[in-house]
């Protein structure tokens, strides 16, 4: 099989846009015994052009090709325009059968059954008109386009010189089945193959390469004994070829991560001329590392076959993709990176599965296999990552887990499964499609330079000292993201930080984001703390554009504050070293009982730019004892220190400790981040001469009295900013009762119907025995860019509703008695979950519901006519169980939730007779309400029994006057089962059945 044509290597290239560029690969016959015959009666393969254009075309000076290393292979003939020009609309055949003597359309070059490229290139031998990759073919089979010029490649009835269109085969042999499942098994193991299609061949190969017919044929079960890869194939008269069939069978311990099963055709990895992993025979090859002009520094891309499997050998996936050599000098290493490249020509676009939890989506162009060769330890590049995960920090890294490598059944180690940093995982994370990327300081890898040129101009020509300076490049670059990537920087010392890959959306006012990557090489991971080297020192001075925009904006004053801000923040948190050696401890844990095995497969002639070196690594940590640390523990320990020291050093500024006190109240966020507080006090170090921002959020029911700074009341704004002196600060937040507090969020209407759309609204209840004034209390949904204010002179009775709605035009004509707020928020609730957030006019919050439409959320409220209903105001609203879906379509605004709330006591109109009701829900879990009418004032008695007859809860005993009244009985620590409920009144007394179904 020959080359590929690279993704990659079609970026490179510069497309045509001359009249050649309306020529395209329309059909090719790559097994041809009778499908059409040259001028001399030769059956020879062939490859149909077709002229999708308006004008005429000559193809004299057009180069063919089967090697995309190789792109003027041979050259049309000049002289011959009345063979070799096509019409407009029309076909021509190329004969693939090395006889040039023939003619000017006899290629020569042949093509192979087994699959490879076929490449067309303007007369310049550089410009791209069309190529097309194929697979292994069928006899008399054609590979076109359908339709004509434009469409996808599918497998043809033969229409050689005429159109495609209606010649698809409507069948393929059926793809091949295997009796065993792939997965770990001992021993040994008896494995059959069969196709459904009638008078099949199954052709095998067993070690990775694809099946052709002049394969094997299966005749008898295979017996295997130890790790193999098996593909098997069906060949059948009239039918295409089927598709790979291919297992994976393990013979060896089982791993505590999951593994990948990488299959390739052996000679595509390994062959001397063509093989991506190996330096080749290439004449510009160098002599020693990194061996320049190797094979695996070109850009090839080949197919290969990609099993996916949980812990204990259960496949979750598998797919057809393209793979190709990944990572810069690491490629010269004996365990190399790969790229996987989903692509339609291979089978699917995008791969749908959970790789990784974290991400908020599941749909993947291809993914990195990251060979960590530089930094065998597996530690260091995770650590960053972990805590960029766990932090929720700006700059964007790539999600990853670690799984173990097998190629063609042979274990190659411990790789790390991780994203690709291209515009799809930006389009996935962000929502951009059309976007700016940069790679280090000038390589394009989407978009244009233009926008980063004119980025680089501002900074150049603006005075940094000033602040319209900052503002400029407050517009330009999403500061949170830029510092978040310069802070990992300084604190890993990057050894290679020109690792950078920046984006922006190609929007009127669209930032630019960093996202970080690659923390292999810790510069100081191995030298002492009295020989560290300055590295943020160097960063401000270095020259290369993405440095040089570091040490520019650190030149500004209001920069400069937030980013040793940032930097304090950080280094008080995330990489506090007690923190960071619990990171190491569990990331340790995880990986190491799979570290042997890796080092035993690398371990023996291993080398790195140094030449010939151990595999493994001092980094490994190995426990809590000091003589177990490696080298990582004692920099984590050591380094924040340093940086500290330098920069004392570098801007002239000293350290200063800030300290806060404990509180169980409310949470206090300072900066970026919110220490917690909740069992004792907090301190850290930040920066002489900066303002740090303290915010209080106090807890339901409370708001802040006042602060105190080193015991002086300093303020009742919940928003405190303290200018740091010399010494040391002591800051305390105190605490009162909200008064007027007993507001409880008690419906909402999320995803209203579309048969009674009434918009998105919430409804408050005022359970105090006072009329409460809601003037200038705040609606809020998860986004606080969300709000509404409500307006003065707005107010809540004692037992009263409010309605808080986004669109006041529909929720009156359905609701025309209910009583609303004046005035509509310009926001609605995410029929997805949200949050639902009620502010008094001190900002301090007074209830908080976060909903979802999701079990064990009432699911009759998303979409289909229900509202979210509290059961009862006492209830904890926050919890799910707590809530059930309107009985009524369209919900009960400004009235009572189907009763739910504790009605009607002695009004004059008292029910005429004593009645305890049945209960509802009924079955129910964990909740239930129990309504019961008392004809007059009463002692009232409710009981709760088993079947047996025992008391398993007095729901209340007490006197009562006369009304409809309804409780709520809460049985979330009661086994399921049938339960007896007794209401005695008086006199009377009366029982019912309920079933608690968990």
């Amino acid at each position: 099989m020959k080359k590929f044509f690279s993704t990659v290597l079609l970026l490179m290239i510069a497309l045509s846009t001359s009249a050649f560029a309306q020529i395209k690969i329309n059909e090719i016959v790559a097994s041809n015994a009778s499908s059409h015959a040259d001028q001399n009666g030769d059956n020879d393969d062939w490859v149909e052009l077709y002229n999708a254009g308006s004008v005429s075309v000559n193809l004299a000076g057009m180069y063919v090709s089967d090697d995309s290393s190789q792109l003027d292979k041979w050259q049309i003939p000049s002289g011959q325009s009345a063979t070799t020009t096509i019409s407009p609309g029309e076909f021509l055949i190329l004969w693939f059968d090395k006889e040039t003597e023939q003619g000017a359309l006899h290629v020569d070059m042949k093509l192979s059954a087994d699959g490879e490229a076929v490449i067309l290139t303007e007369p310049d031998g550089e410009t791209l008109i069309d190529s097309v990759s194929f697979g292994a073919q069928t006899t008399d089979i054609a590979w076109g386009r359908v339709p004509d010029g434009s469409g996808t490649f599918k497998f043809l009835n033969p229409t050689p010189e005429a159109s495609n269109n209606g010649s698809q085969i409507s069948e393929q042999a059926e793809k091949p089945a295997f009796s065993l499942e792939s997965g770990f098994y001992s021993g040994s193991e008896v494995i059959g193959i069969s196709s459904a299609t009638e008078n099949a061949e199954i052709r095998y190969e067993i070690g990775g390469s694809a099946p052709t017919p002049n394969s094997p044929l299966y005749e008898n079960p295979i017996t295997v004994d130890s790790s193999s890869v098996i593909r098997a194939m069906a060949f059948a008269p009239g039918f295409a070829a089927s598709e790979i069939a291919t297992n994976s069978y393990f013979f060896e311990d089982p791993h505590t991560i999951p593994l990948v099963s990488f299959v390739m055709e052996p000679d595509s990895l390994f062959d001397y001329d063509k093989g991506m992993y190996v330096i080749g025979d290439s004449s510009e090859a160098s002599d020693d590392y990194p061996w320049f002009g190797a094979n695996f520094w070109e850009e090839w891309e080949y197919p290969v076959h990609i099993e996916y499997m949980k812990p204990g050998g259960s496949v979750e996936f598998e797919f057809d993709a393209g793979a190709s050599i990944g990572g810069n000098f690491s490629r010269a290493f004996p365990k190399k990176s790969f790229i996987i490249n989903n692509n339609a020509d291979y089978g699917i676009d995008e791969l749908e599965y959970e790789l990784f939890p974290e991400n908020d989506y599941d749909t993947y162009d291809g993914f990195g296999l990251r060979a960590g060769a530089e930094e065998r330890s597996r530690l260091l590049n995770e650590l960053m990552y972990t805590i960029n995960k766990q932090w929720g920090h700006k700059n964007a890294m790539q999600a990853y887990e670690p799984v173990a490598m097998y190629i063609n059944g042979k274990y190659w180690g411990i790789y790390n499964l991780q994203e690709r940093k291209n515009d799809d995982f930006v389009e996935s994370r962000y929502g951009y499609d059309d976007i700016d990327m940069i790679k280090d300081y000038d390589e394009v890898k989407d978009g244009t330079y233009d926008a980063y040129q004119e980025l680089l101009d501002v900074f150049q020509d603006e005075s940094l000292t000033e602040p319209e300076f900052f503002i400029m490049a407050d517009s330009l670059i999403d500061l949170e993201s830029f510092t978040d990537h310069w802070i990992y920087q300084v604190y890993s010392s990057h050894g290679d930080p020109n690792n950078l890959r920046y984006w922006r959306p190609q929007t009127v006012d669209g930032k630019w984001y960093f996202i970080s990557h690659d923390f292999d090489w810790w510069r100081n991971l191995d030298n002492e703390p009295g020989t560290y080297i300055p590295v943020f020192t160097q960063y401000l001075k270095k020259d290369p554009a993405g440095f040089w925009l570091i040490g520019r904006m650190m030149q500004n004053p209001t920069y400069r504050e937030i980013f040793l801000n940032r930097l304090a923040d950080m280094l008080n948190t995330a990489f506090k070293p007690d923190y960071m050696i619990s990171l190491i401890d569990s990331i340790d844990t995880a990986i190491n009982p799979e570290m042997p095995r890796d080092i035993e497969r690398w371990d023996e002639g291993w080398y790195d730019n140094s030449g010939p070196t151990d595999y493994s690594m001092e980094y490994f940590y190995y426990g809590l004892k000091e003589e177990d640390y490696g080298l990582a523990v004692p920099y984590v320990l050591d380094y924040p220190d340093f940086i500290y020291a330098e920069i004392q050093d570098t801007l002239q500024t000293d350290t200063v400790r800030v300290h806060l006190a404990q509180t169980s109240e409310g949470s206090i966020q300072l900066n970026s981040i919110t220490p917690d507080l909740s069992s004792q006090d907090w301190s850290g170090i930040y920066f002489e001469g900066t303002t740090i921002t303290l915010e209080v959020t106090p807890e339901p029911g409370l708001e802040l009295e006042h602060w105190l700074v080193d015991g002086e009341q300093a303020g009742q704004n919940n928003v405190l900013t303290v200018e740091l002196g010399t010494t040391p600060v002591e800051i305390e937040a105190a605490f009162q009762p909200v008064v007027n507090d007993e507001i409880v969020i008690n419906e909402i209407n999320y995803n209203p119907s579309d048969d009674f759309d009434a918009g998105d609204w919430i409804e408050l209840y005022n359970y105090s025995e006072t009329t409460i004034d809601l003037s200038g209390w705040v609606y809020k949904d998860e986004d606080d860019e969300h709000e509404f204010v409500i307006p003065n002179g707005t107010s809540i009775a004692s037992g009263g509703y409010l309605v808080i709605t986004n669109d006041t035009a529909a929720f009156k004509q359905l609701h025309p008695n209910a009583e609303f707020v004046k005035g509509e928020a310009d926001f609605g609730l995410s029929g997805s979950g949200d949050q639902v957030r009620i502010f008094n006019p001190n900002n301090s919050l007074i209830d908080f519901v976060e909903y979802n439409d999701e079990e064990p959320w009432p699911l009759e409220a998303d979409g289909n006519g229900a509202t979210l209903a509290l059961i009862d105001y006492e209830l904890d609203n926050s919890l799910a169980e707590s809530w059930m879906a309107s009985k009524e379509t369209g919900g009960t605004p400004s009235a009572s939730n189907d009763g739910v709330i504790n009605s009607s006591e002695e009004d004059g109109n008292a029910p005429k007779a004593f009645a305890l009701h049945q209960n509802y829900p009924n079955p129910f879990n964990p909740t239930t309400r129990i309504s019961f009418s008392l004809a007059k004032a009463s002692s009232v008695e409710i009981i709760v029994y088993n079947m047996l007859g025992q008391e398993v809860k007095k729901l209340m005993k007490e006197p009562m006057k006369s009304g409809e009244h309804t409780l709520t009985f809460d049985a979330r620590n009661l086994p399921s089962g049938v339960y007896i409920y007794r209401l005695t009144a008086g006199k009377f007394s009366e029982t019912k059945k309920m079933i608690l179904l968990k």
